[in-house]
């Protein structure tokens, strides 16, 4: 499902600057910023990378009930649905002469994501029915926080934005039993 979502905001992106600069090649590529080798392969220069960073458990939602009304008049008993955020690095790996270019599309981003900050999963081809919105909120990272994502990385620092995704949902687990439904007390009976 990561990579399905990845894959709709890489397209989303550069359909956006398509239309707004009137350019014919895409300018957004989801990818590991660096090989095996440790470099930045070839392909990568003059673009704007999005790699994921991080996949964290949303601990706000954690707690909910793993029991759910089903569709008679019992509740189906199955593992609570995963709630996640992943963070999305978007860097602008433009060779020098283009650091201009590279500035202007993270600028374009922040842009988009501002008018876009929620997505309804609805239009996102291949998404899980279970998941109702995909939210997007710029993080907001002090200088020793961001030395150590790029030092991470393993890269030197590039122009770069980082996005919190949230919530993506998984909650294809199997039903464990179905447990039914109380229709009386009893009580009524007793007299």
């Amino acid at each position: 499902m990561i990579d399905t979502l990845m894959a709709h905001i890489r397209e989303l992106l550069n359909q956006n600057f398509k239309n707004q600069y009137g350019i014919t090649d895409n300018k957004v590529v989801v990818s590991s910023l660096l090989d095996n080798s440790g470099s930045i392969p070839v392909e990568l220069e003059d673009r704007i990378v999005c790699f994921l960073l991080s996949v964290e458990e949303e601990t706000a939602l954690k707690n909910k009930s793993s029991r759910q009304m089903g569709s008679g008049s019992g509740f189906l008993d199955k593992s609570s649905p995963l709630f996640l955020n992943i963070h999305l690095v978007f860097c602008a790996n433009f060779k020098s002469k283009n650091y201009l270019e590279g500035l202007n599309y993270i600028s374009q981003i922040l842009s988009f994501f501002q008018h876009q900050r929620v997505m309804s999963a609805g239009a996102i081809p291949g998404i899980s029915k279970r998941v109702e919105k995909v939210t997007f909120e710029l993080c907001n990272l002090s200088y020793d926080n961001i030395s150590q994502v790029w030092s991470a990385i393993g890269s030197k620092l590039l122009p770069s934005v980082i996005y919190k995704v949230g919530l993506v949902v998984f909650d294809e687990t199997p039903v464990k039993g179905i447990t039914p439904a109380i229709s009386s007390t009893g009580s009524e009976n007793s007299n």
